[in-house]
């Protein structure tokens, strides 16, 4: 029965299935206006599946993310529904990142909730080639965090890039992560260890 169904008929079960969550009590809502003024998160919409799709054809994109080489519009599509239902089930939330005055997706970010306490999370991003260098990223995962500690109760973010991401890495630093052993080497995954502190000094706007 599940083969003859879409992708999004498949999540939007999954939907209804966790939605009481194995974790208990869904993850909140991010505000609507959810800007600093150049960028804004929102959550995903179905009809994103075309520019995501689109967005994830990118050799460095799927160099240093997970994103399925073949990844399709229709996939792409089903990316609401995947977002809802793990908020739902209190594993995550992903969102889109947009520009602030146009809309434009620039790419996406996400708050992964490893465990029922929600003391700890993990953060990622992805940009679309023509986006980076612009500060982006930066911005993106800075917002992010602010909501994490505050709306979420997170006391502690992490960020696991991997050792030959120099991008990933210069925008975690600006963000305020850093290595939180005294051992700043890669684990057996080739990943750095980062993380920021709930009560951490806010890095400066520029930085």
């Amino acid at each position: 029965m599940m083969q003859g169904m879409s992708l999004v008929a498949r999540l939007s079960d999954r939907i209804r299935s966790t939605a009481g969550g194995r974790r208990g009590a869904a993850l909140p809502v991010p505000p609507v206006g959810f800007t600093d003024g150049t960028i804004a998160l929102r959550q995903w919409r179905p009809s994103d599946g075309l520019h995501l799709a689109s967005l994830c054809a990118d050799d460095e994109i799927r160099r240093w993310t997970s994103v399925p080489h073949d990844y399709r519009t229709h996939q792409a599509a089903g990316r609401a529904a995947y977002a809802e239902a793990e908020r739902l089930a209190g594993r995550g939330v992903h969102l889109a990142i947009t520009d602030a005055h146009d809309a434009v997706l620039l790419g996406a970010v996400d708050l992964v909730v490893p465990g029922p306490a929600r003391d700890r999370a993990r953060v990622s991003f992805l940009l679309g080639a023509e986006h980076r260098g612009q500060g982006y990223a930066t911005r993106a995962v800075r917002l992010l965090d602010a909501w994490a500690f505050g709306a979420v109760g997170v006391q502690v973010l992490e960020l696991h890039p991997q050792e030959g991401n120099a991008a990933a890495i210069a925008t975690a630093a600006r963000a305020g992560f850093a290595a939180e052993t005294s051992d700043p080497g890669p684990g057996p995954d080739g990943r750095l260890r980062l993380a920021r502190r709930q009560g951490d000094p806010v890095p400066a706007a520029d930085a």
